[in-house]
């Protein structure tokens, strides 16, 4: 007995370890269980409960509930060999079959969980690949046309030289003008895809201020947005949860996203200081809410930033949707 315990405690945990192979250590552990109870006491009939559990584990659908039958089955020959109490025959019998079919519907669970994980891990590679594909596939449907041109003038260009100056020099300057514009589209084309998303910026801007110290509520109910609208929104969000780390010293925050029929708004308050606004105030905004100013004005929005009547700060943007009727 002093060796079979430590020996059935060394298979029992090389079968649960899922990268090891099941049937010796699984063996094992019936073997033991099976002398140590004809062996030693009738209680040790228990040990094949552990037995049971670990075989229902690692083994998946009708091999599953066939290792539990079998378990038991053993179990119950084991226990009739010794002729024991019939409350211990039954009790250790209907545990062993009970505590089997428990771990087998546990481990049902963690296999669907491990696919389920697997599932997504596979989504997120798709998706990234697919956001590269589109990603060149826009830049060459952006460049292919200027950069055929730039080519064929450049060829142009270079037979014109030795005869014609005049002309060579007209198709350089259809060169650079191309090239920039080709530039420009690039330039677009990248902004677009480092464009921020709201819930990136509100999910960042929580553990930033969280990390600040400063206890951050938001409400968001903005559900789906135009593009630029919600891109406007999360650079609010963004430069909003900067000015309350860096200047506010407030202990409170809130951001609330609202949506409306007109357009949508963000406005983020705090308990700090309060400070100097924009929109009439005469004061200052700084660089960034200068910058937030221009990309709200660019899609017909307007920024207001001051202390609130409440105290504290307050920043409201305020975008309207893509066609809505910006004034009278």
């Amino acid at each position: 007995m002093s060796v079979g315990l430590p020996v059935f405690a060394y298979a029992f945990f090389a079968v649960t370890a899922m990268e090891r192979p099941l049937r010796e250590p699984l063996i094992a552990m019936l073997v033991i269980s099976v002398a140590l109870t004809v062996a030693a006491l009738d209680s040790f009939g228990l040990l094949f409960v552990y037995a049971a559990s670990a075989a229902s584990v690692r083994l998946a659908g009708r091999a599953s509930v066939l290792a539990v039958a079998a378990i038991t089955a053993l179990a119950a020959a084991t226990l009739a060999v010794t002729n024991p109490e019939a409350g211990v025959f039954w009790g250790v019998t209907a545990t062993v079959f009970a505590t089997g079919t428990l771990w087998f519907l546990i481990g049902g669970l963690l296999r669907a969980n491990a696919a389920l994980r697997e599932a997504r891990s596979e989504l997120a590679e798709l998706a990234v690949a697919d956001e590269r594909l589109r990603f060149a596939r826009d830049l060459h449907d952006l460049l292919g046309h200027d950069l055929s041109l730039i080519a064929l003038k450049a060829e142009l260009a270079g037979k014109l030289l030795p005869t014609g100056a005049e002309a060579a020099a007209t198709e350089v300057d259809d060169i650079k003008d191309l090239t920039r514009n080709a530039l420009g589209q690039v330039r677009e084309a990248v902004d677009g895809y480092r464009r921020p998303t709201l819930a990136g910026e509100l999910a960042g801007a929580r553990v930033a201020l969280e990390a600040a110290g400063i206890d951050l509520r938001v409400e968001d109910r903005s559900g789906t947005l135009d593009p630029e609208v919600e891109s406007v929104l999360a650079w609010a969000v963004r430069e909003g949860a900067t000015n309350v780390i860096r200047h506010s010293g407030a202990r409170h925050a809130s951001i609330r996203v609202r949506p409306g029929l007109a357009g949508a708004e963000v406005e983020i308050t705090d308990d700090g200081r309060g400070g100097n606004g924009v929109n009439g105030s005469g004061a200052d905004p700084g660089h960034g809410l200068d910058g937030l100013l221009e990309r709200a004005r660019t899609i017909g929005g307007g920024l207001e930033a001051g202390a609130a009547p409440e105290g504290g700060f307050r920043l409201r943007v305020s975008v309207p949707s893509p066609g809505a009727e910006t004034g009278a």
